[in-house]
């Protein structure tokens, strides 16, 4: 029997329309022309849900996910991350099958939004002056947590990490450990970026350049980061990861 994609709510509830999809955290991150809206047409682009061309296109550019087909989805899902805090919320997080391979993929839809406002070395930095100031925070212990689970050990200011956007560490370490929760041996993490009348060149050159250092830093080398190709794989916390990144023009 031939299975069918099928993406929920976190409610349980199928989503059968771009309408129906779950919101974002913020309501006016709800908007046409943002990312989080534009991710729900992305998938619904004919009449009825469908995987969009780009992301089929990508995934299936490695022989590690040939013939994969992915089979459930839920938007806003967030996957716990290590010590207490707020966990990696997910715009995206699907499940789906290889030939020989289960795999998680999560998305980061972005628009012209910025990777977070701070590198891993700035929030370290923020996090212990708070510590310092008597805030209990298990902010440092996170971070190192996160590092560890891409190789890295020692103080984070000294990381060849340190100069990475944190909610790109953050991102990759969560698909990670997603993949685990789904039993997956494969995990891929893509920027899903849609280019609209609200999008500005200098905000998109500037996340073209975030990750690019975040590509880079895991391929320990400075290779040129283009859209439409998959990285990898790389071990994060076990797991095999691949990222890439890949573009909607509206």
């Amino acid at each position: 029997m031939t299975k069918t994609l099928t993406l929920y709510r976190p409610d349980g509830m199928s989503i059968l329309r771009w309408e129906d999809w779950t919101r974002p955290k913020r309501e006016y991150q709800w908007k046409e022309g943002r990312s989080a809206m534009e991710l729900a047409k992305a998938w619904f682009r004919g009449d009825t849900l469908s995987v969009p061309a780009e992301l089929q296109t990508l995934l299936l550019s490695t022989s590690w996910l040939r013939g994969v087909k992915l089979l459930s989805g839920v938007p806003e899902k967030v996957t716990r991350l290590p010590q207490r805090g707020e966990g990696r919320n997910h715009d995206l997080a699907l499940i789906g099958e290889a030939t020989v391979h289960r795999l998680t993929v999560c998305i980061e839809a972005k628009a012209d939004e910025a990777f977070g406002n701070e590198t891993v070395a700035e929030y370290w930095r923020r996090a212990m002056k708070r510590r310092e100031s008597g805030i209990s925070t298990k902010a440092p212990e996170r971070i190192q947590a996160l590092l560890q689970m891409v190789g890295e050990t020692g103080v984070p200011t000294e990381s060849r990490w340190g100069a990475v956007r944190y909610q790109l560490l953050a991102a990759i370490c969560g698909t990670a450990l997603q993949a685990k929760l789904d039993s997956s041996s494969l995990a891929a993490f893509v920027v899903h970026e849609f280019h609209t009348d609200l999008t500005f060149m200098e905000n998109l050159s500037r996340n073209h350049r975030d990750f690019e250092r975040f590509v880079q830093t895991l391929c320990s080398d400075g290779i040129t980061v283009a859209p439409n190709r998959l990285y990898g794989h790389f071990s994060v916390g076990g797991v095999d990861c691949f990222v890439g990144k890949v573009i909607a023009v509206i």
